[in-house]
């Protein structure tokens, strides 16, 4: 058995408070009477957020002890009852604050405090009693006065962090270990801050996010009041935050400015819309009127106790507006997560809507649910719902997702179009998903228009490639792109990774704007394009890029064969090319000024007639008013728009 206690024959001779007023501000004294204080340990080191350092209290006032040594809180653990012999100690302050130690007098032109040596704190600490109980005194932030230095104190007010020091870090961690402020308030507005040593073992604990209370040791630096808390226990902060009213999504989301923001003591009420199965651990969908946001409380909470149409109401207090991979989405902690549901289950009437005006629309409508009538799902990817398919309609395409986890990924598609509902969102670019097969209805009468944005770049062209564009066509659904040919010209391309020849009609001389020559209807370059059977085009855009050697064509035209290649077709600048001209005649024309590099701008004006073309359609490319045989015309970068149904 260990030896028994004995207390000490030892008593206290003065108070706390009156040791401490021995001390003038900025000045050094020694204490030369046998002066003792009793005192009971309410701060220790064993945390890391005081170093070398203790605090004790009598019922008088509190004082903090600077002794040099560490692993205090094996000897003068909190709660314990100690007795300082302070004769030939000093009392000096660091920025205010009263301290009782030893002074450095290496450098008597600057003295400084220093603790106690580890060999002598016997002969001045008496250990006393442990286990002392210790009340903190309770105090408003408006009361905080130098008489409360180095004692232990509990705002009695209710406090919370503010919102710019919500979930972060109490102090530095990174090896600079910086020492941090944070600050608390109460509901009335009052403020104080909370300093941490980086060195603090929960320096890289994050502040809580709700209100409560706190205990701290009351500092002081100059003249600002700081608290020291003594470790996480002293931090009591989950209830809701002060101040918290409903709020509509609407107006959350208009707080969000583009950066990340913390949006304040708020609740907010909605239906869920989306199915567990199909959303990432930890997501809810909500939708409150005509707006929706995605909530994320961290992937282990239990969110897949709520399913569409639960109506939930979540303190966001602590929340966080961010963009993640394009969506808004507020991050809260799981602890805001709705035990249950409310008791009144709601249904979403969802907005009727195309994709094109969906997507136009998408900063407002973004995760509500929504009708779109007439899609068509693409199976080029895969039968099955799992993954990512194409939805069509007749406005445009976005990208349909069902998670892998989602109870019908496995479902095989609808092979006929179909009404479909649920939300989308700008999440990786933008995608769109369904709850249950239930969202999907079959429909009629369906003309889905697939958009298709197609390019030649000529890049396997040779100089010995011949007449026929070896480069793979241009590939899309239900049309068929076919080579570009050469006609009526040299064998061999002039150039490679260019459709470029020789032997076009002359007619141009250099330095002159006067051309004798004329379009020759068998050289020209041609492509033709065919819709897939049952289908038709609407041919939107076609443009490219032109190219001429010193001596080669200065004048061009393009044809179709809807009108078997009478008439030139109406071209067009689509940037701004000060090299080129549109003449009468609808032809292209290059100034002259020995110019041998690409053209850029050069496009194809498609009327009316180019829309709903069920068969095949060829274009023609004329070069005319060489200033030599041996010019040369090329083409480059072909690209051409449209859709088909």
């Amino acid at each position: 058995m260990p030896p028994a206690f004995i207390v000490p024959d030892i008593s206290a001779n003065t108070s706390i408070r009156a040791l401490k007023a021995l001390h003038h501000p900025g000045g050094y004294e020694q204490i030369s009477d046998d002066l003792v204080v009793r005192g009971t340990v309410i701060a220790d080191d064993k945390s890391g957020n005081l170093y070398k350092t203790i605090c004790i209290q009598d019922s008088t006032g509190g004082i903090t002890l600077k002794l040099d040594a560490v692993n205090l809180y094996t000897t003068y653990p909190v709660g314990r009852e100690i007795f300082i012999k302070c004769k030939d100690l000093w009392l000096s302050d660091y920025g205010g604050l009263i301290q009782l130690g030893m002074m450095d007098k290496s450098v008597p032109a600057n003295p400084s405090a220093t603790g106690i040596p580890a060999v002598l704190l016997d002969n001045f600490i008496i250990k006393g009693r442990l286990g002392n109980p210790i009340v903190p005194k309770q105090i408003s932030i408006s009361e905080f006065n130098d008489s409360l230095q180095s004692m232990l104190i509990q705002i009695k007010d209710s406090v919370q962090f503010i919102a710019a020091d919500t979930a972060k870090l109490y102090a530095d961690t990174t090896a600079a270990k910086n020492s941090v402020s944070r600050t608390v308030i109460t509901c009335a507005g009052n403020k104080a801050i909370v300093y941490t040593s980086g060195y603090a073992n929960f320096a890289g604990v994050q502040t809580p996010r709700g209100k409560g209370l706190l205990t701290a040791v009351y500092y002081v630096y100059k003249t600002t009041p700081e608290l020291i808390i003594r470790d996480t226990s002293d931090v009591s902060l989950s209830a809701a935050r002060c101040g918290a009213r409903d709020i509509k999504l609407a107006e959350l989301k208009n707080l969000y400015k583009g950066s990340d923001i913390f949006p304040g003591a708020y609740i907010i009420n909605g239906v869920v819309i989306s199915e567990p199965s199909n959303s990432s651990p930890g997501n809810i969908i909500l939708q409150d009127g005509n707006s929706g946001i995605n909530l994320f409380f961290g992937s282990a909470a239990a969110t897949s106790k709520f399913v569409p149409g639960d109506s939930i109401r979540v303190n966001i207090t602590g929340g966080m507006l961010t963009n993640y991979k394009g969506m808004l989405q507020l991050n809260l902690p799981a602890a805001s997560l709705p035990a249950t549901a409310l008791a009144n289950k709601k249904n979403i009437i969802p907005q009727d809507i195309t994709i094109d005006q969906l997507f136009k629309n998408i900063t407002q409508m973004e995760n509500t649910l929504v009708r779109i009538s007439k899609v068509i799902i693409s199976t080029d990817a895969g039968t099955q719902f799992s993954g990512n398919r194409t939805l069509t309609d007749a406005s445009g395409t976005t990208n349909l997702y069902t998670a892998a986890s989602a109870v019908f990924a496995s479902n095989s598609l609808p092979v006929i179009c179909q009404n479909i509902v649920g939300y989308a969102n700008r999440f990786n670019s933008g995608q769109f998903q369904i709850r249950a097969m239930e969202d999907l209805t079959p429909a009629s009468g369906c003309i889905v228009h697939y958009p298709f944005h197609v390019g030649y770049d000529f890049s396997a062209v040779t100089t010995s490639s011949g007449t026929t564009d070896p480069t793979a066509v241009p590939v899309s659904k239900n049309i068929n792109f076919g080579s570009f040919t050469a006609n009526g010209v040299s064998t061999n391309p002039s150039a490679a990774s260019r459709f470029s020849f020789t032997g076009w009609p002359t007619g141009a001389i250099n330095g002159s704007e006067d051309f004798t020559g004329n379009l020759n209807t068998a050289k020209y370059f041609e492509v033709t394009i065919t819709p897939s059977a049952g289908f038709q085009l609407d041919l939107i855009s076609l443009s490219f890029i032109l190219q001429r050697s010193a001596t080669g064509v200065r004048q061009w035209a393009v044809r179709s064969s809807l009108d078997h290649f009478t008439t030139n077709l109406k071209v067009a600048l689509e940037t701004a090319n000060n090299n080129l001209l549109i003449q009468p005649g609808s032809l292209f024309q290059i100034t002259d000024r020995a110019l041998t590099g690409p053209q850029t701008g050069c496009a194809l004006v498609l009327g009316d007639e180019f829309k709903q073309i069920k068969t095949a359609i060829s274009f023609r490319f004329y070069g005319l008013n060489a200033e030599s045989a041996a010019g040369t015309f090329s083409l480059n970068n072909v690209t051409i728009n449209g859709t088909v149904n």
